[in-house]
């Protein structure tokens, strides 16, 4: 029996002995299944080194990759297998082992670029992204663990957003840079090329679609073979050519050139009317429009201006033959520019002589109420006269006088134009008064010139000259002495005049010789009076 025992601890002895000279150490977790003697010939060749068919024998993932020139593996096939997956470290003992921050991603045949860059590993190679048949046979464990089976195509990890409208390949418009924008996208390449303001329009603007009342981008079989494809017919179906007959691209408010010819409508365009916007004859909401709430290029009550413009004279003009027709007096040039001409005035009730035909129509027609609206007043229901419009600048001054009104004394000529008759007055101009300016004898007093109450008097006017010497008490009656043609004293006669006669030598001596300057009453003058009369008062004794 010990005999037995003894035998038996030798062999297992022997047994562990040849166990620890063969095999190095327990094999990993996913090779687990491999232990045991009977299993060292499927990784090594009796004799030889461990070659990579064995290991590639049971990788058929791997050997397919490589035999295909595809993926990571395949750019290594000058390497051994033992060289990157070592075994007999432990059942903990990872297999797979590699530096993730240096890892050369292109070694995979995809290089990361763009956005790819910056992305987590773990981001992509999840087990739900695994495409490739032979990895999906794989348990959910070693999909969690492997880095295989993921496409290279962008929808291989990103969701196809335009819903499989596009056959090609997302980066034939798309960059990894950025979904948007579509960079190498060319609208030119398209069927329906991008000119005038469709360039700028947003792409949502025309690639949107209602399915099951959710708006979604549809980029493919769009209509466009007609602008209604997409544009809302703002005439109502009211033209039947085609929108390009008369519009362009660039802009719906740009017409072509000469493409419209509204002269052949019954409303041919002249002078401002041309440079007219057409929304501002056919505007929506007008009472001129269908009641579609289209613009109104159907307009029938044309043939008047008051249909389009407001009376700009509030019905001043409507008792007139004409009906007060603003092409009467207006054209299409311009409401400023008037058909109106002097003659037609000269046919009213006021006919326009002198200056008042270069006076601009406004100086007259000023703005006033007429029937609840301002604007400029034409008619007149009181009698025209000057102080219709003119100020009396005189201040009634005339008023008894004025038989024809101001054109009594002025005409329509020129206001500074006098047909006054002096002579008419108390005081009839003659000699040197009727060389003196009005001003000069009828000043301005508050701002008015007097005329009326003008002192008549010669010392009212004159200063006198001879300093009261013949004043009397009475008032220096001048025209004794004096006439207006000059100062001189020329009716003066001294035998009759004066208590002196001049006889004898006395009638060739000078005035001066005895009417010396003196100064009376505080004022330099010639003494006249009174002078002694004795011979020796002038003549001294010898």
């Amino acid at each position: 029996m010990f005999r037995l025992f003894h035998v038996l601890f030798l062999m297992l002895t022997f047994a562990n002995f040849c166990l620890t000279q063969i095999s190095p150490g327990d094999l990993s977790e996913p090779h687990k299944n491999l232990e045991g003697m009977g299993n060292c010939t499927q990784c090594h060749t009796m004799g030889k080194a461990i070659s990579n068919d064995n290991c590639l024998h049971c990788h058929t993932e791997i050997n397919t990759r490589i035999g295909n020139k595809k993926g990571y593996h395949a750019s290594l096939r000058s390497k051994e297998c033992i060289e990157c997956h070592k075994e007999h470290h432990g059942r903990n003992f990872t297999l797979i082992r590699f530096e993730k921050t240096s890892f050369d991603h292109t070694l995979t045949g995809f290089t990361l670029e763009g956005k790819h860059t910056s992305v987590q590993c773990e981001k992509c190679h999840t087990k739900a992204k695994i495409s490739a048949a032979d990895i999906r046979v794989f348990s959910d464990a070693r999909k969690a663990t492997t880095f295989l089976g993921l496409g290279t195509a962008c929808v291989s990890c990103h969701k196809d957003e335009h819903r499989g409208q596009f056959k090609q390949e997302c980066l034939q418009c798309h960059t990894m840079n950025g979904w948007k924008p579509a960079s190498k996208f060319s609208h030119d390449n398209a069927q329906f090329k991008l000119v005038g303001a469709h360039a700028t329009v947003q792409c949502a603007k025309c690639h949107k679609k209602t399915l099951a009342n959710k708006t979604v981008t549809q980029f493919i079989h769009l209509e466009f073979e007609s602008c209604r494809s997409c544009h809302t017919d703002p005439h109502k179906g009211k033209f039947k050519q085609e929108c390009s007959q008369c519009h362009t691209v660039e802009s719906w408010h740009q017409l072509k050139s000469a493409s419209f010819d509204h002269n052949t409508t019954q409303f041919p365009l002249l002078g401002k009317h041309t440079v007219m916007k057409c929304e501002q004859c056919h505007p929506k909401d007008s009472k001129m429009k269908n009641p579609s709430g289209d613009l109104g290029f159907h307009i029938v009550r044309f043939k008047n201006c008051k249909n389009c413009h407001s009376d700009a004279h509030a019905r001043q003009f409507d008792s007139r033959k004409d009906r007060g027709e603003c092409t009467a007096c207006h054209t299409e040039q311009g409401f400023g520019i008037s058909k109106y001409t002097i003659v037609d005035h000269n046919n009213s009730r006021f006919s326009l002589q002198g200056s008042h035909r270069a006076v601009p129509c406004v100086k007259c027609h000023l703005d006033g109420k007429v029937t609840a609206k301002s604007t400029r007043q034409f008619h007149w229901n009181e009698n025209i006269v000057c102080t219709t419009c003119h100020i009396d600048i005189h201040k009634g001054q005339f008023t008894e006088r004025m038989t024809n009104g101001c054109e009594t004394c002025h005409s329509t000529n020129a206001w500074d134009e006098v047909m006054f008759l002096h002579e008419k007055t108390n005081f009839p101009l003659r000699g040197k008064h009727a060389d003196i300016k009005c001003i000069r004898c009828h000043p301005s007093v508050d701002g008015v010139q007097k005329f009326k109450g003008v002192p008549l008097k010669c010392n009212q006017c004159h200063e006198d000259q001879h300093a009261g010497q013949f004043d009397a008490g009475k008032g220096t009656h001048c025209e004794q002495c004096h006439i207006e043609k000059n100062w001189k004293a020329v009716l003066f006669d001294h035998d009759s005049q004066s208590r002196f006669s001049l006889t004898g030598k006395h009638q060739s001596v000078k005035c001066e010789k005895c009417h010396k300057e003196t100064v009376l009453n505080n004022k330099k003058t010639i003494k006249y009076k009174p002078l002694e009369a004795a011979c020796v008062d002038c003549h001294p004794a010898q």
